[in-house]
């Protein structure tokens, strides 16, 4: 449960500085990503109520196949939880990284 619930500041703050990633200077690719991640935004939070009703039929009213239904909206959330992460990716796609080698004199100045 807390899972979902700090889910949701941690992706609204990614929409909101979305735009303005100091990484790539391709605004209609920023543009494009914001769109891609509003969408899995709310397909995860749109897949939380169903899995919510399906858990308490399971759970309450013992409806037969109700917790099947609840696991797939539950690996649901996981799918969509690592889709928003990967389009990080284009936001990054400029960031070059690299670990290079230094003299030990040149650590200590």
């Amino acid at each position: 449960m807390a899972y979902m619930l700090l889910t949701l500041p941690y992706m609204i703050l990614l929409l909101k500085s979305g735009d303005k990633s100091p990484f790539t200077h391709n605004t209609k690719e920023l543009v494009a990503n914001r769109s891609r991640r509003k969408w899995v935004f709310l397909m995860f939070f749109g897949s939380i109520p169903p899995m919510i009703y399906f858990f308490i039929s399971h759970k309450v009213h013992k409806v037969a196949g109700a917790y099947t239904s609840y696991a797939f909206f539950e690996w649901a959330l996981i799918v969509f939880d690592v889709m928003f992460d990967s389009l990080a990716m284009v936001e990054f796609k400029a960031l070059d990284l690299a670990v290079l080698p230094g003299k030990p004199d040149e650590q200590r100045e």
